[in-house]
């Protein structure tokens, strides 16, 4: 059983400054409602005023933080750098391997030196260079929950929604579309959580599939004997070689057809909503949402 006698105090650090400000506060109050009868626990909403944010940290002073931010400066290392500085260890992955794996064309560079298949790709500054094979995928470079996720079909759309995105400042990544099946993989506790393939109607896995019109999740779906061992084995070489601490959830596309599989993206802080994929997962083998959370307490660090 995993005690959380030495930690008193429990600050969750909520919302944020990102699109992804609703998602994390689902996953803070969802935490929340399952820990707070174990220690003093408070949850901190985090905006862009950086002063108050060390102001109403050091006012609490936790023993650890769950950090439930996601996107931009909670899932990137900038916060994890604050709380390192503050010395206060804090949930999920230190700054680095937060920073990589928050850049998407950064983090599909590291597959690649990995040996592992991902999406061919190029950046927004590049498109003239290389000859472009449509359907095209287009995301932002630093964010997560699908947000500002596109599938084009021609150039022309392309610029169009490229020159959208450059009004707002985002850089976007351009990747090829990969026909096939949508398949993630949870690891918790540096070990293989479950398999889970997500079935949807539509042609992408958006945001829109993820939290509002729920998609179909199934658990050890049925997969060739290669490919399941092929998913298994790229996750955990991944989530090692770059330092994942305990946990993450690695997206992937199967193309049935070429019996290739792809790795889209590394999650390392992965959704913990009541309609989260991770937690899920770690239903089927027996752990409570109460034990995760405890497991994720358990794991925290601080790097200073």
């Amino acid at each position: 059983m995993v005690s959380l006698k030495k930690f008193k105090r429990i600050l969750i650090l909520s919302g944020g400054i990102s699109e992804e400000r609703d998602i994390s506060q689902s996953s803070a109050n969802h935490v929340y409602e399952t820990i707070k009868n174990e220690a003093r626990t408070k949850i901190l909403n985090v905006s862009d005023n950086a002063d108050q944010l060390l102001i109403n940290i050091q006012k609490f002073n936790p023993d650890v933080i769950f950090n439930c931010l996601h996107g931009y400066f909670g899932e990137d290392g900038q916060i994890q750098s604050i709380l390192n500085y503050l010395k206060i260890p804090y949930t999920h992955s230190g700054v680095l391997t937060s920073a990589i794996l928050m850049n998407k064309i950064i983090s599909k560079k590291l597959f690649q030196s990995l040996g592992i298949r991902s999406p061919e790709f190029l950046s927004e500054y590049n498109i003239n260079n290389k000859k472009l094979k449509f359907p095209l995928i287009i995301k932002p470079v630093n964010g997560g929950s699908s947000y500002g996720l596109i599938k084009v079909n021609n150039k022309e759309s392309l610029i169009k929604y490229l020159n959208k995105k450059k009004i707002k400042k985002c850089e976007m990544l351009i990747e090829e579309f990969i026909f096939g099946r949508e398949l993630t993989v949870g690891i918790l506790e540096n070990k293989i959580c479950g398999v889970m393939e997500i079935k949807f109607s539509e042609e992408l896995y958006d945001y829109n599939n993820k939290y509002i019109n729920i998609a179909e999740h199934i658990i050890s779906p049925k997969l060739p004997k290669k490919i399941e061992k092929e998913l298994i084995e790229n996750s955990l070489k991944v989530h090692s070689s770059l330092s994942c601490n305990c946990i993450s959830r690695l997206d992937f596309r199967y193309n049935e057809e070429t019996n290739k599989t792809y790795l889209l993206e590394v999650n390392t802080q992965p959704g913990l909503t009541k309609n989260s994929l991770l937690p899920e997962m770690a239903r089927e083998k027996g752990i409570s949402f109460l034990k995760l959370c405890k497991i994720l307490l358990k794991a925290s660090i601080c790097e200073i």
